[in-house]
């Protein structure tokens, strides 16, 4: 009789854990946010740690991923590995990091400290990029196709290497 319940309570388990996994990467898709609105970002002009400038529009990829960030903010934090390994994986999507850092320092340690070295490291000096955007905060996440039009947005963390997201992504 002992080993019946102990059988039952580890296929409860089981189930319920693949059930909660399942829940976890549905979440995912969940929070991205579809945007209808004709938003192009081909001038997006951004400005790397050093102070000098580049556009958007001079850069080629099937998909960008812009992601706000800061240093200080536990959620960026969490999925900047996940944005790494899939700027490492798929060489036609650019995944932009743009820190919201009030000191360059900050950002810089950071990438130091962790080593991310696929992503391509941004700064918002002057807070000119965020001042243009409204967002409820960090982080924030814009998906662009390769005509540089946003077609989705995602507020908060995700795990932006999941198959549940490539496939979404490339269906899109």
């Amino acid at each position: 009789m002992n080993i019946i319940k102990t059988t039952i309570s580890f296929f409860a388990l089981v189930i319920f854990s693949s059930l909660m996994l399942s829940k976890i990467q549905a979440n995912n898709i969940e929070k991205i946010q579809l945007i209808d609105h004709d938003y192009y970002i081909n001038d997006l002009k951004l400005q790397d740690f050093d102070g000098n400038y580049y556009f958007l529009r001079d850069k080629r990829a099937k998909f960008y991923i812009i992601n706000l960030w800061a240093s200080w903010c536990a959620p960026c934090i969490k999925e900047m590995g996940s944005l790494n390994s899939l700027q490492k994986k798929f060489a036609d999507i650019v995944v932009i990091t743009i820190s919201e850092d009030n000191e360059i320092e900050a950002a810089q340690n950071f990438f130091k400290k962790n080593n991310y070295v696929h992503l391509e490291k941004y700064y918002d000096f002057n807070k000119a990029f965020i001042s243009k955007i409204k967002i409820r905060g960090l982080p924030t996440t814009f998906i662009a196709d390769e005509k540089y039009k946003i077609f989705a947005k995602v507020e908060g963390a995700i795990d932006w290497d999941s198959k549940e997201f490539i496939d979404w992504l490339y269906s899109n």
